[in-house]
């Protein structure tokens, strides 16, 4: 197959992370893989270094001629078939050139559970330029159409992430790398990996571990990310007397290390297309303490790879990571069992042949659209 990826995020996340994992795997797997990505954005310098086919093309609004007609001639000269993009605005810069260059399919990925818009324009692009849509979770699937009255052209799959298993099996030296981040051997640590923003709510993790002082007085709080409210939550560690036990990471590219030497996951965020830290964590062989909300239930199983515990209640994450914290027996069941989970139901490879099924049979669905009975 003859397909183009196409994003304007210009920062790194779970969207950009699924996108460079499909463009190398399809790419091994020897279809024609291309990507389209604004020039100064982390995934297009990644995509270079890995020697992978990169298109930089600006996304800056949707009048971009510039970038409409980067895309139509790239679609023209490369025979493109597929078109996957993610971005309300690049369906309708990066679709609408493929369609008018007459690629069959446009595929829109949605990874976050909001609902579309009602307006026109919304409604133009999802009927009109889109010929399907991807989403990366069941409860994705379910706010797709909360807000409107008619419903997206083409069938909407549901494809959850994948993990690449063999980042997390080469063995670490954990001590090594809690030195380096200045954390004793024996404390018990916990460990978010995600952007530092008001929807993420670090700041439940830090109110329950100012709460976990007693029970555990030398559990320290990594922070693997950047973001708008790191400010906030330094002060938030100082005014709760935690400046020397929660350990602002920033971004790091060598997160299964820092997972590796870590005791549990947290993943309190509010709202989540899929936890990829969630699945990430489990593949570490850490058990999770997460919210019950949004795609986080269908990636942990309560009480048996994990605990859930309801956004922003900081003593109810408190109480689950407390079990985990003083049960080391309790922590490597559930992280086995958590590995074991990803191996079954999220492995890169797995959802790899899902999502060339889903080109496969977009193509063919299509194809015999255009065929005359």
């Amino acid at each position: 197959m003859r397909i183009l990826f196409a994003t304007s995020i210009k920062t790194w996340g779970g969207g950009e992370e699924w996108m460079l994992s499909a463009v190398r795997e399809l790419t091994r797997r020897g279809h024609t893989v291309g990507l389209a990505a604004r020039p100064d954005s982390t995934i297009l310098t990644r995509a270079r270094s890995e020697g992978l086919p990169a298109l930089p093309t600006a996304f800056r609004s949707d009048g971009d001629v510039a970038s409409f007609l980067r895309i139509l001639l790239a679609c023209r000269r490369l025979r493109v078939e597929i078109v996957c993009l993610n971005m309300d605005r690049v369906l309708r810069v990066a679709g609408s050139a493929a369609r008018l260059a007459g690629v069959p399919v446009v595929l829109p990925r949605r990874g976050s559970e909001f609902p579309l818009k009602p307006g026109p324009l919304y409604r133009f692009s999802y009927r009109r330029i889109a010929t399907g849509m991807i989403v990366n979770s069941e409860a994705t699937a379910a706010a797709l159409c909360r807000e409107i009255s008619w419903t997206p052209a083409g069938r909407v799959h549901v494809l959850p992430n994948g993990v690449d298993l063999a980042r997390f099996e080469a063995p670490v030296e954990r001590n090594r790398i809690r030195e380096t981040l200045g954390i004793p051997a024996e404390a018990p640590l916990m460990t978010i990996v995600g952007e530092l923003t008001h929807r993420k709510d670090v700041a439940t993790a830090i109110r329950a571990l100012a709460e976990l002082t007693e029970a555990a007085p030398d559990a320290r709080l990594l922070l693997i990310g950047e973001g708008d409210t790191e400010l906030e939550l330094r002060q938030l560690a100082t005014e709760c007397r935690l400046a020397d036990r929660v350990i602002f990471a920033g971004f790091r590219s060598d997160v299964p290390a820092l997972l590796a030497a870590s005791d549990l996951l947290l993943h309190p965020s509010r709202v989540e297309g899929f936890g990829y830290a969630v699945a990430e964590g489990m593949a570490a062989g850490l058990p999770v303490v997460a919210t019950d909300a949004s795609s986080i239930p269908e990636i942990v199983e309560d009480g048996s790879t994990g605990r859930l515990f309801p956004p922003g209640q900081s003593s109810a994450l408190r109480e689950a990571a407390e079990a985990y914290l003083l049960d080391p027996e309790l922590r490597r069941r559930h992280g086995q069992a958590g590995r074991a989970r990803v191996r079954r139901r999220f492995a890169l490879q797995q959802r790899a042949d899902e999502l060339e099924g889903i080109f496969r049979e977009e193509l063919r669905r299509t194809n015999a659209k255009r065929t005359p009975s």
